[in-house]
C-alpha cells in the first residue's frame, strides 16, 4: 500500500494527486523513528457534513497532511478572494458597512505585530506591544461624540470609562448586564481586611432590617433583586445574556411570584411588548414599560432597563428620553434614585436603584454625527439636506441626556463592524466611573487590572476604528451620515415603485410587497424575494405574524457602502420575471385543543427567539 493509500476511495483534490490523502499513514510516531505525525481520519467525508455555498466547496480549502505549497495556498486563496469580491458588490442585507479599501494600504504593515491589548486601556501594563495609546484616543474621540466627560479621569466619579470589544456589541451587553446586576444587586470588592492590599474580594450588602426595606411576595426583601426589563424587539444576544448571568426578567418574577396580577395583560409577556405589535415600528411600548416598572418599583425591586437604538431588523430607535421622562419620577417615588447600602459597620456606599443600558450596535455609530449636522447654520447646505431627512429633533441616546436633572444613561454599546465598517466583529463599550464595580483581579502576570470581559483583547481593532475616525473630518462624517439617510428614502420610493410596475403588468403578489420603513431607519423592510435574489444580495429574512397570517419579510440596510446606483440594480433583480415566486403567506397555526402546557414545576424564565429578530 503507497503511502497516499488508506484502504478506500480517495476524494478529488483540487491540488493534484501528490496532495490528496486525507492523513499521513497511521503509524506510532515517535523521535527519531521517521515518522510523519499522526493525524485522525474523518469519519465521514467533509463535504457530507459542511454545506457548501454555490461558488465554493469544501474540498477546495481541505488541508492534506503535507500541507499546500505556495502556489497551492496562493490558489485557494485567490478562490476565496474572487467569491467574497463578487459578494461585497452585492451585500445589502446586513448592517455592515462594506468600505474598508483603505484599512489594507494604511494598517497592512501591523499584521507583523502581535497586538494584545490585555487588560485596561488606561493601564499599559507589562506586555507592551500593544496599542492602548490608540485605543485611548478612540475611547476620548467616542466619549466627545456621546457626551460624557472626557478625556478619562480616574479621580472623577463622572468620568467616563470604557475600552474596545473584540467581540461585537454581544460581548458589550454581556459586560454592561453583569456590571449592572453587581452594581444594582449590592455587591462590591474591597480589599480583604488583613491581606495587606494584595488581594480583593467580593462583600455583599447586608439585606436592610425588617421593616427597613420594600418586601414583595412571600415577605422577601427586594433591595437588592434586580429585575431586567427589554423589549420583544430587542436583540436575541440578550436573552443569552440575561439567562448566562442569571438574571431575573420581569416575566420571571412576574409569573413565578404574582400570578394574575400583570398591570398590562392577562398574562406576565415575557418581554415588553413593542408598540404595534409585529406591525408597529419596532420601538419599546412606553406606556406598557412604566406600568411594569412601577409593579416592581413598588415592591422594592432595583430596576435593570436595556434600551435599543437601532433594531437588528426593522432599526428602530427605543425613545430613550420619553422613556426617562415617564421612569425618573417613579425611581424617585420609590427611593431608587440614590439609596445607601452599607457592607458591614462603617463602610458604606451610595448609588442608584436603577440602571439604563442602550444597545447602540448601529444606531450609537450613525446618530452622533445627525446632531452634529443638525448643530449647523440652518442656511447650510447639510443642515437643509438633514430637515429634508429628519422632520423631528435628532433622538437622544446618550451619557449627554439628563431628565429631571438625572444623567439617566448608565452604559453604552456600539458595534466597530456596522457603521464605522470594521473588517470583523469589535465594538466599544462605554460607562461612567462612578457606575462601575472594581476588578477582580490585577494579575502581577499582565501588571494590569483584568477591568475587561475579554481579557487578552485584539489591538488590531483599535487601530481599524481609529483609521475609520481619522480618515474623514467631523463634518464629513456627518455628511456620510445624512447621505445614507437619503439613500434609504430612495430605497423606500424605489420600491414602492416598483409595486406599481408590478401591478400594472399584473405580476404583483397577493397583498403587494408590504414595503415599510420606520422613522429615521436605515433600513426599508419587504416581502421576501425568492431565493436567487436572497442569495446574490445577502438578504436577512424573517418571518412575522401580521393580521393572522406569516408573512415573509426581507429587508435592505443602506450603510454608506450601499449607493443609489446599487439600488436601482437591486430593484431590477427584483423586477425581473419570477422575483417573487414564493409560496403564499399561510395562516398562523392554531394551538391544539387541550395540547398541554408546562409541568407545574417548569417556570419560564425568558423567550428564545428561533425566528425574528435577525436570529436565523
Amino acid at each position: 500500500m503507497s503511502a497516499h493509500s488508506t484502504g478506500r476511495p480517495q476524494p478529488d483534490f483540487p491540488y493534484g494527486p501528490d496532495d490528496a490523502t486525507w492523513s499521513a499513514p497511521v503509524t506510532p510516531a515517535g523521535p527519531g523513528n521517521g515518522h510523519a505525525p499522526v493525524i485522525a481520519e474523518p469519519s465521514r467525508d467533509p463535504r457530507e457534513v459542511y454545506p457548501s455555498d454555490p461558488e465554493l466547496e469544501v474540498k477546495e480549502f481541505e488541508i492534506p497532511a503535507g500541507g499546500l505549497s505556495p502556489q497551492q495556498r496562493k490558489r485557494a486563496l485567490n478562490r476565496l478572494e474572487t467569491y467574497l469580491v463578487g459578494k461585497h458588490e452585492t451585500m445589502v442585507g446586513f448592517q455592515g458597512n462594506q468600505d474598508m479599501a483603505h484599512y489594507q494600504q494604511d494598517l497592512a504593515r501591523f499584521l507583523e505585530f502581535h497586538l494584545n491589548n490585555v487588560g485596561d486601556p488606561f493601564q499599559q501594563g507589562n506586555y507592551r506591544v500593544n496599542t492602548k495609546i490608540v485605543e485611548r484616543a478612540v475611547l476620548d474621540h467616542y466619549a466627545s461624540l456621546w457626551r460624557a466627560a472626557w478625556p478619562y479621569d480616574a479621580d472623577d466619579p463622572d468620568s467616563y470609562w470604557g475600552y474596545v470589544l473584540t467581540m461585537g456589541s454581544t460581548e458589550g451587553n454581556l459586560y454592561a448586564l453583569a456590571g449592572a446586576r453587581d452594581y444594582l444587586s449590592g455587591k462590591k470588592l474591597i480589599t480583604e481586611p488583613g491581606g495587606g492590599g494584595e488581594q480583593m474580594v467580593y462583600v455583599q450588602a447586608t439585606p436592610p432590617a425588617a421593616g427597613d426595606g420594600e418586601r414583595g411576595a412571600q415577605g422577601r426583601d427586594h433591595t437588592y433583586r434586580p429585575v431586567a426589563f427589554y423589549s420583544e424587539d430587542t436583540h436575541y444576544s440578550v436573552i443569552k445574556a440575561v439567562r448566562t448571568l442569571d438574571i431575573d426578567t420581569f416575566a420571571a418574577i412576574g409569573r413565578r411570584e404574582y400570578p394574575g396580577q400583570c398591570p398590562v395583560a392577562d398574562e406576565w409577556p415575557m418581554e415588553v411588548p413593542s408598540r404595534g405589535g409585529a406591525e408597529g415600528s419596532g420601538e419599546i411600548d412606553v406606556d406598557a414599560l412604566e406600568r411594569l416598572v412601577r409593579f416592581f418599583a413598588e415592591r422594592g425591586h432595583p430596576i435593570l432597563l436595556l434600551l435599543n437604538f437601532g433594531t437588528t431588523f426593522k432599526g428602530a430607535y427605543d425613545n430613550v428620553e420619553k422613556v426617562a421622562g415617564r421612569l425618573v419620577p417613579i425611581f424617585a417615588e420609590h427611593g431608587l434614585l440614590e439609596r445607601d447600602i452599607e457592607f458591614e459597620p462603617g463602610r458604606t456606599d451610595r448609588r442608584r436603584g436603577f440602571w439604563v443600558h442602550v444597545d447602540g450596535a448601529l444606531g450609537a455609530g450613525f446618530m452622533p454625527y445627525l446632531r452634529i449636522a443638525a448643530a449647523e447654520e440652518r442656511t447650510s447646505e447639510l443642515a437643509v439636506q438633514l430637515r429634508r431627512e429628519v422632520k423631528d429633533k435628532v433622538p437622544e441616546f446618550d451619557f449627554g441626556l439628563r431628565v429631571h436633572g438625572v444623567d439617566v444613561v448608565s452604559s453604552l454599546v456600539m458595534s466597530g463592524h456596522k457603521w464605522p465598517g470594521a473588517p470583523w466583529p469589535c465594538g466599544v463599550f462605554m460607562t461612567k466611573n462612578k457606575f462601575r464595580v472594581e476588578p477582580p483581579a490585577k494579575p502581577a502576570y499582565t501588571g494590569s487590572p483584568d477591568t475587561t470581559f475579554a481579557g487578552s483583547r485584539n489591538g488590531l481593532s483599535p487601530l481599524v476604528l481609529w483609521d475609520h475616525l481619522a480618515s474623514k473630518s467631523i463634518r464629513e462624517h456627518a455628511a456620510t451620515a445624512v447621505r445614507a439617510l437619503r439613500t434609504t428614502r430612495y430605497l423606500e420610493s424605489s420600491l414602492r415603485e416598483l409595486e406599481d410596475r408590478l401591478d400594472r403588468e399584473d405580476r404583483l403578489p397577493g397583498g403587494g410587497l408590504h414595503v415599510d420603513r420606520s422613522p429615521m431607519a436605515l433600513t426599508v423592510r419587504f416581502r421576501q424575494p425568492g431565493d436567487a435574489v436572497v442569495e446574490k444580495w445577502s438578504l436577512s429574512c424573517q418571518p412575522m405574524p401580521v393580521n393572522g397570517e406569516l408573512r415573509h419579510y426581507a429587508h435592505v440596510f443602506v450603510m454608506p457602502s450601499v449607493t443609489e446606483e446599487k439600488v436601482d440594480a437591486f430593484i431590477e433583480d427584483l423586477f425581473a420575471e419570477g422575483a417573487f415566486d414564493r409560496p403564499e403567506p399561510r395562516p398562523l397555526p392554531e394551538r391544539p385543543a387541550g395540547a398541554p402546557g408546562f409541568a407545574a414545576e417548569v417556570r419560564p424564565l425568558a423567550l428564545v427567539p428561533r425566528t425574528g429578530r435577525g436570529f436565523q
